[in-house]
């Protein structure tokens, strides 16, 4: 199958043309500035932009929680992320009940996402069941399997999720021999203890006390605590979701010292502000509850400085679409509200919105950010990320003259809300296309059989490039 397109503006993180580009067989074949073949497919993109497919470094769908038990919405649901521009997800794999990550991996790509797929795939690893020695020997397996990332959790303590020193540092040793590149969740579990019972035993109880009792030095500790750590394993970080100043001032200080660290972030933390949880509607107020939280306008215009200055390089959705039901189990005790806001489809809306619109970077800098250095960071890089002779034929024609409000249902999230509604959205995803196909047309998710599969990453991937 050929499909080609035609008279667009081709945006990477590095370059800016007009060329068109042609797809055979699922990969890019052809980039020129006047390609005249015949096609099974041919899309005008006259003025609008050609970027790479998104690559979401940070998905969780059909994600269990400490009882394995599935919280949120399933892999039926990836396909909000198409309509939003991302191609491919980075979704996460915890132990299944039972099982151990090699078993649960097989498990849940045969079984849990099986035929249900829209987006292609990769796969962060996730220990939820410690096993000593017999857990370390899974790593390099998971590695050969391709998964080169796994993420380790300092809060949620004393969940399964929960990752002590002692723990964190052998799994540090142990992946850096074999090229894995871990993920740090960073947040002081002590701090969270002392704040959040301070407050329950005060009566505090309602939303707004989640990020009352989160602070930003409980994350800025943690995070410095495990590059710390990582530093004396020489092992590669990616500390995920930096909502605020203090952690992104550590991350910051820690690269210029040497220290092998990659920082992200997320939409919600660049738009999104904490009193959004002082609503009196806990209906309302729970649907913004997530971890680290939302933070203040101060926090949000340093960490859009930090991407445009390299200081943060990956910007994630966090995706984790709870449904509202499930977010009262919380109700009368803001310290039991599941914890996750869905965002898979509006990562991309919102970079350009509140970015590029605003001058806050530049277009090379979104496709860098939301694109690119994920797929380097899980090593499938340039399969995916980039816009050349051979990747994959992925790409976003873009258009920047859309205009809208969000709602649940222009921007749909897998769930009965949108943590976004009522925002700006200027441009969107017109066209959205995996491997040759076309999922998404004037901005409307195709319904056809899904086709996503499985990408396996290499080791070694974007934070060992620190080492040079």
């Amino acid at each position: 199958m050929k499909t080609l397109v035609k008279n667009g503006t081709i945006v990477t993180s590095t370059n800016e043309f007009a060329a068109d580009i042609l797809i055979e067989d699922e990969k890019i074949s052809m980039i020129a500035s006047h390609i005249d073949v015949e096609a099974d497919t041919v899309i005008d993109a006259a003025g609008k932009y050609v970027l790479p497919g998104g690559v979401d470094n940070h998905s969780h769908f059909e994600a269990l929680n400490t009882d394995g038990v599935t919280t949120n919405a399933g892999y039926d649901t990836t396909w909000v992320a198409l309509k939003g521009g991302t191609t491919t997800i980075v979704d996460f794999c915890t132990n299944e009940p039972g099982m151990d990550m090699m078993e649960s991996l097989e498990y849940r790509l045969n079984v849990r996402s099986k035929g249900k797929l829209a987006p292609d795939m990769a796969i962060h690893a996730v220990c939820t069941d410690f096993r000593g020695e017999e857990t370390l020997d899974e790593i390099p397996k998971l590695v050969e399997a391709g998964v080169p990332t796994m993420k380790l959790f300092l809060a949620y303590k004393p969940t399964p999720l929960y990752m002590d020193d002692y723990k964190y540092l052998r799994f540090l040793e142990r992946a850096s021999q074999v090229g894995m590149t871990m993920m740090v969740h960073a947040e002081n579990p002590d701090v969270l203890d002392y704040e959040r019972n301070k407050m329950a035993e005060a009566g505090c109880l309602d939303p707004k006390y989640h990020y009352m009792t989160r602070p930003p030095y409980g994350e800025a500790e943690a995070v410095a605590r495990s590059i710390k750590f990582a530093d004396a394993m020489d092992c590669p970080l990616c500390i995920v979701h930096v909502s605020c100043i203090e952690a992104a001032e550590v991350i910051q200080e820690a690269r210029a010292k040497g220290s092998l660290v990659i920082g992200e972030t997320c939409p919600h933390y660049l738009v999104l502000d904490k009193h959004k949880m002082d609503d009196p509607d806990f209906d309302q107020a729970a649907r913004w509850v997530c971890s680290p939280p939302l933070r203040d306008e101060e926090d949000r215009e340093y960490l859009w400085k930090c991407l445009n200055h390299d200081w943060l390089s990956i910007v994630g959705s966090d995706n984790s679409s709870i449904p509202l039901y499930q977010k009262h189990w919380g109700e009368g005790d803001f310290r039991k509200i599941p914890n996750g806001c869905p965002g898979a489809g509006d990562r991309l809306n919102a970079l350009w919105t509140y970015g590029v619109e605003k001058g806050k970077i530049t277009r090379q800098k979104l496709v860098d950010v939301y694109a690119t250095l994920p797929a380097k960071l899980n090593g499938i890089f340039p399969q995916k990320g980039t816009i050349d002779i051979g990747t994959d034929g992925d790409l976003v024609i873009f258009d920047p003259e859309y205009r809208g409000t969000v709602t649940v249902e222009s921007n749909p999230t897998g769930v009965e809300y949108n943590v976004y509604e009522g925002c700006e959205q200027i441009g969107r995803a017109d066209t959205v296309i995996l491997r040759g196909e076309v999922v998404v047309e004037n901005g409307e998710y195709l319904d056809k059989p899904v086709f996503g599969k499985f990408v396996p990453g290499k080791p070694y991937g974007l934070a060992y490039e620190l080492r040079k």
